[in-house]
């Protein structure tokens, strides 16, 4: 039975507006209601002076529609829109005093219990009060299930290439051996099903969850996924911001080391509530060089300053351009503008991406060049961006650790490590070349994982440290795209014995050997 928004709008009828005349619908108070996937969204328009007071109006309007045969959910918010005319003058106290409507029973309960339905509206400051920012002090925001960080990629103003800097660093905290996630929380302008080359819906599971759309390995979810690329969102900020709270918390995440947040451009409304409802462990900002570009990035910088999330670093996208035909370097839109801001703001640069023309065009076609081309100088500074800032989590965290101690046997053959609380292991240079957590090995998903064999006399030529956070290991066979984080080279050492025999398992089932 196919679900159309007419029968959303008929039972909107039945719901009579704030004054108890008139209904919802006539008065003109219900937005535009999108229908998606039998999932009903749609707003409603009350006086500001009374949005908090009229949350009884909402839930009765939720109610009407989700008892409409063939609804699998509903979300609706009030939005509260004041006119241009001269501010209304407060009363000493907000509720139903100020106005000459006889307050209806359940609408004076909602307001006396508040949203959390335990007098918290009570307590509220009045209605049109100076807008605050709350820094996340003593309430912090829930986290989510299964997933331990949750990293914002951000940047002041659209056009900076924000997303496709998202979608990589995704795939590069993958490529060092994490399990991440993306979820794209630009509703109005949602570009992570493009880049990730993403059709189709997500499954709603029987407890109503979505189950995320999955690519390269990536979990992800998009209002993309929702609606067609072509059709506008056309919703106001708290319509959004209860949509991307719901694409954050009822989607079926599973376990992830890492969800990279895709945040909107700018440092609205939506940005700010994003900022202070979600467990943020730290921000990443992206800009350009050039000037203009980063009078908008300090601003996203010190909105979540202002609201203590941890700002992981500036990562300066465009930087440069070489040409592929002379090789010469041109400073397009200038160079180093977003390292010396870190300097000045005391916050770290991450590192700078370069204008290439196979990083645009791999995004353009659905195919983000750390997964499609690992090899290439463009996806390894993706991944040592991403190692930078998973370090640069962990240190937020308080779990950030010492360098190991790293040597090389006299033969080439074997890296000892040994860290600082007393674990020392001897890693041969054949089980870390064939168990190097690159894109090469080990794929963007398990039936992509490379059985590598024939490397029983590969040798180590460098260590090439990466921060303080990983090592790059060059083999004498010219491998050299695998970031061996701390973590990895324990989990290796912990897990030798058990990952050796299943990988001479692997060989003996596919025919290889070890040369």
């Amino acid at each position: 039975m196919t679900l159309d928004k007419t029968k959303v709008l008929d039972a909107l009828r039945r719901v009579k507006g704030p004054d108890l005349s008139g209904n919802l619908v006539d008065l003109g108070l219900v937005s535009e209601v999108l229908v998606k996937d039998d999932r009903v969204y749609f707003s409603i328009t009350v006086p500001p002076e009374r949005a908090r007071e009229l949350e009884a109006l909402r839930q009765a309007a939720e109610k009407v529609v989700a008892d409409v045969e063939g609804v699998a959910g509903v979300t609706v918010v009030l939005t509260a829109e004041r006119g241009g005319g001269p501010a209304p003058q407060r009363a000493s106290a907000p509720g139903p005093a100020a106005s000459n409507v006889t307050e209806h029973p359940r609408v004076r309960e909602a307001r006396e219990k508040g949203v959390a339905g335990d007098g918290a509206a009570s307590r509220a400051p009045a209605q049109g009060a100076a807008p605050t920012i709350s820094p996340r002090t003593a309430t912090q925001p829930l986290g989510i299930p299964g997933i331990k960080h949750l990293i914002a990629v951000a940047s002041g103003k659209g056009g900076v290439g924000k997303s496709t800097t998202a979608v990589n660093l995704a795939l590069g905290l993958r490529a060092i051996g994490l399990k991440a996630g993306i979820m794209d929380a630009d509703i109005y302008g949602p570009s992570q099903p493009r880049l990730l080359g993403l059709s189709g819906k997500p499954h709603v599971t029987s407890e109503n969850k979505l189950r995320p759309m999955e690519g390269y390995g990536l979990k992800a979810m998009s209002m993309g996924f929702m609606v067609d690329e072509g059709t506008p969102i056309v919703w106001r900020g708290p319509m959004v911001v209860q949509a991307l709270n719901q694409m954050l918390r009822e989607v079926l995440w599973g376990d992830l080391d890492a969800l990279i947040i895709d945040m909107p451009p700018g440092t609205g409304d939506v940005q700010l509530t994003m900022a202070q409802q979600v467990p943020l462990s730290g921000a990443v900002i992206v800009s350009t060089p050039q000037d203009l570009a980063l009078i908008d990035a300090r601003k996203g910088l010190a909105m979540f300053q202002r609201v203590n999330v941890p700002v992981l670093g500036i990562i300066e996208n465009m930087s440069y351009f070489l040409c592929p035909k002379c090789g010469e370097r041109s400073d397009i839109f200038g160079h180093g503008g977003a390292e010396l801001e870190a300097q000045k703001l005391g916050i770290p640069f991450l590192g700078g991406v370069p204008l290439h023309m196979e990083i645009r065009e791999r995004s353009d076609s659905g195919r983000p060049i750390v997964a499609t081309a690992p090899d290439s100088p463009q996806a390894q500074v993706y991944r040592e961006l991403a190692a930078k800032v998973w370090g640069e989590v962990q240190l937020a965290a308080g779990a950030a650790e010492k360098a190991p101690d790293l040597m090389v046997s006299p033969g080439s053959d074997v890296l000892h490590v040994a860290f600082d609380g007393g674990e020392k292991y001897d890693l041969t240079a054949e089980m870390l070349r064939v168990m190097s957590p690159s894109a090469e090995v080990q794929g963007h998903s398990p039936d992509q994982r490379v059985t590598v064999a024939r490397k029983k006399n590969v040798r180590i030529s460098e260590l090439r440290p990466i921060g303080n956070y990983a090592v790059r290991i060059v083999f004498d066979d010219k491998h050299d795209t695998g970031l061996f984080t701390w973590d990895y080279l324990r989990t290796l050492g912990r897990e030798k014995e058990e990952r050796w025999a299943q990988y001479l398992a692997e060989l003996s089932e596919k025919g290889l050997s070890r040369g």
